[in-house]
């Protein structure tokens, strides 16, 4: 209001008719300029709002079925072990942490065909089910949760029995899975959420 009386009067000074003073103050004040809030701020990367499943890499926590054609007794699923490990059948144990199941399929035809245990190893590897989701902080049922396909994080949160009445609903914070401990991201509802992504939400002051 200040601001507005001063140049009233500066303009006042200047000459100018009354109206169009009054013209131009009211062209100012019906243009403010959007407020800059913490969603504005601080949105996540771009790189971490798609999720991009066709590049799926295996982790601990995943489970795996594995068909093998030349020899159906070899076939069966698999939980991917705290050392990104698996055990097919006659294969031992195998690493399989950070390869794709294309990767994977391939790896397994060379230990057959080199074991002799299959001359045509033909067989395949499927994704039975992601590693799951973590909340932590200001809901009802904090813990793990299955993965579901195309999650986001309200999604997420009704999952886990929604926020309690302390939540800090503009404050979440997601932690991507491999990401360097304690580097996190802000986030809002419609952000997606990805398999071992831990999302935290934090209590609101008052």
């Amino acid at each position: 209001m200040i601001a507005i009386l001063s140049r009233l009067s500066a303009a006042l000074r200047c000459g100018l008719a009354l109206p169009m003073v009054v013209l131009s103050l009211g062209l100012a004040a019906c243009d403010p300029q959007p407020p800059m809030t913490v969603n504005t701020l601080q949105q996540p990367s771009q790189n971490t709002q798609t999720i991009r499943m066709a590049e799926y890499r295996v982790a601990p926590g995943d489970r795996l079925r594995i068909v093998v054609l030349s020899d159906p007794e070899l076939s069966g699923e698999y939980e991917v072990d705290s050392a990104g490990m698996i055990s097919p059948r006659m294969a031992g144990r195998v690493s399989v942490v950070g390869m794709t199941p294309a990767e994977i399929e391939e790896l397994l035809r060379t230990r057959y065909r080199t074991d002799g245990l299959l001359r045509v190893a033909r067989l395949s590897v499927d994704l039975v089910a992601r590693r799951p989701f973590y909340i932590l902080g200001e809901v009802n049922r904090p813990g793990s949760f299955p993965y579901v396909s195309g999650i986001n994080v309200a999604q997420a949160i009704a999952i886990a029995g929604g926020f309690t009445r302390r939540a800090s609903k503009t404050s979440m914070t997601i932690q991507r899975f491999n990401q360097t401990q304690g580097m996190e991201e802000r986030v809002t509802e419609d952000s997606p959420v990805g398999p071992g992504d831990i999302i935290r939400v934090p209590e609101r002051w008052f």
